[in-house]
C-alpha cells in the first residue's frame, strides 16, 4: 500500500523529525562525555587504570541522568493541560504533539533501561579493572585494598553497587497486568469544575462522558454522601474534534466514552464549533454494549426527526468487521480539498489499520491526520 506523502507528513513528520533531535541530543551527550574521559588531563591516570570501562560508565551516565530528569515530564497531564490551553499554543500540530507526549515518555524508558545495562556492566568491567590494575603508586585513585582483590566483594561492598544491580533487576520485574472489569457510570454534583468536550479525568477507572450538563435527584439534597474528589479534567486529543471542518471518531467497546461527550456537546449545541460533519463509527461485540449510551444515541435520533439541524443525521448497523478502506475511499469522495481528523480510541488492532490507512491515503487534495486517545 504506497503511501501519500501529504498525510504521511502530517501524520509522522514532526513525530519523527523531534525522535531524531532527541536521539541527536543522547548521541552528542554520549560523545561528548566519553572524550572528556578519554583525553583530558586531569583523567590520564584513572583512564590508564581502567581503560574504556570509564568512558563507557561515565558517558552512559550522562544519558541516564538526561533521560531519568524528563521520563516523567511528558506524563504530568497538568502540565500538558496548561500547555492545551495556553494562548501561546495556537498551532494545531504542536498540540498534537503534546498528544503524542506518551511515545517520548517510552523512549526515554527504554533508554533508561539499554543504558542502565551498559552502565552496570561497564562497572562491572571497571571493578575487575580495580583488582587487576591495582597501583601503589596512585592508592587513592583505587577502590581496591590490595591487587588481586576479589571483584564481587569488590563490588558488593559499595553502595552503588548493590543498588544498582538491584534497579536493574526491578527493571527487568516490572509488568502491566491488565484485568477485565464491568461498566459502571457514576452521576456526581460538580463544584469548580468546568471540563471542555473531549477531556478526561481520572478517577480509579472512570471516565468523563459529559461535559457541561449535570442532574440531581430530589433525594440526594437531604442525604449524606462522601465528597468525591477527581482529578482533571486533562486535555485529551479528542479536544481536536472540534477544529476540523470533517472528523472521523473510531470507537471499540469502552472506548466510546471520550467520543459520548462529543456527541454530548453537538447535542446541546453545535454551532459554535468549526466542526461541519461527523463520521461516528463504534465497534462493539454485542448488540447489549449499546445500552451504555442507549439514551444519549435515542435523544440524538429523535432530534433528527423534529429538528431541522439534524437532517443529515444518517445511522448504519453493520454485522461483521468494518470495511476501513471503503469507508476512507467513501469520505475522501465527500470531502475533497480538506483536512480530515480522524480519531481513533480501542484496541490496538483498529488503531494500527487506521494509522495505515491514513499514511496510504490515495486521494489527492485531501489528508487525514490521525490522533490516538489514550487514557494510561
Amino acid at each position: 500500500m504506497a503511501l501519500a506523502f501529504k498525510s504521511w507528513m502530517a501524520n509522522e513528520g514532526p513525530k519523527h523529525f523531534i525522535m531524531m533531535v532527541w536521539v541527536g541530543v543522547n548521541v552528542f551527550l554520549f560523545w561528548r562525555t566519553f572524550l572528556l574521559y578519554y583525553s583530558r588531563p586531569q583523567y590520564y591516570y584513572l583512564h590508564e587504570m581502567l581503560g574504556l570501562g570509564l568512558c563507557i560508565s561515565r558517558a552512559s551516565a550522562s544519558v541516564l541522568n538526561l533521560n531519568c530528569s524528563l521520563v516523567l515530564l511528558p506524563m504530568c497531564r497538568s502540565v500538558l493541560t496548561l500547555l492545551r490551553g495556553s494562548q501561546r499554543v495556537t498551532s494545531r500540530q504542536v498540540r498534537r504533539l503534546l498528544d503524542k507526549s506518551k511515545m517520548f515518555h517510552v523512549t526515554c524508558g527504554i533508554t533508561i533501561c539499554v543504558f542502565s545495562v551498559i552502565h552496570v556492566s561497564a562497572h562491572l568491567m571497571n571493578m575487575v579493572n580495580f583488582s587487576m590494575r591495582y597501583s601503589e603508586d596512585f592508592p587513592e585513585l583505587n577502590m581496591a585494598q590490595y591487587k588481586g582483590q576479589d571483584p564481587r566483594i569488590l563490588f558488593l561492598s559499595t553502595v552503588p553497587g548493590v543498588t544498582g544491580v538491584l534497579l536493574v533487576i526491578v527493571l527487568c520485574l516490572l509488568c502491566c497486568v491488565i484485568h477485565p472489569c464491568d461498566v459502571l457510570e457514576v452521576r456526581m454534583l460538580k463544584s469548580g469544575f468546568k471540563p471542555r468536550p473531549g477531556q478526561v479525568t481520572r478517577f480509579s477507572n472512570l471516565l468523563l462522558t459529559q461535559s457541561n450538563s449535570s442532574e440531581i435527584l430530589p433525594m440526594m439534597q437531604q442525604r449524606r454522601y462522601p465528597t468525591v474528589h477527581v482529578d482533571g479534567p486533562f486535555g485529551s486529543p479528542s479536544e481536536e474534534v472540534f477544529n476540523y471542518e470533517v472528523s472521523l471518531c473510531v470507537a471499540g467497546g469502552i472506548g466510546v466514552t471520550p467520543f459520548a461527550c462529543v456527541l454530548q456537546a453537538l447535542f446541546e449545541d453545535w454551532h459554535q464549533y468549526k466542526l461541519k460533519r461527523l463520521y461516528f463509527v463504534w465497534v462493539c461485540r454485542d448488540l447489549q454494549s449499546f445500552y451504555w449510551f442507549a439514551d444519549l444515541l435515542c435523544g440524538l435520533h429523535e432530534r433528527n426527526i423534529g429538528d431541522e439541524r439534524y437532517r443529515f443525521l444518517s445511522s448504519r448497523l453493520r454485522i461483521g468487521r468494518p470495511k476501513w478502506k471503503l469507508l476512507f475511499q467513501e469520505i475522501g469522495r465527500a470531502d475533497q480539498h480538506k483536512r480530515v481528523g480522524v480519531f481513533c480510541c480501542g484496541p490496538k488492532g483498529i488503531s494500527k489499520a487506521l494509522h495505515t490507512l491514513c499514511n496510504s491515503n490515495p486521494h489527492s487534495g485531501i489528508a487525514f491526520e490521525y490522533n490516538k486517545e489514550s487514557f494510561s
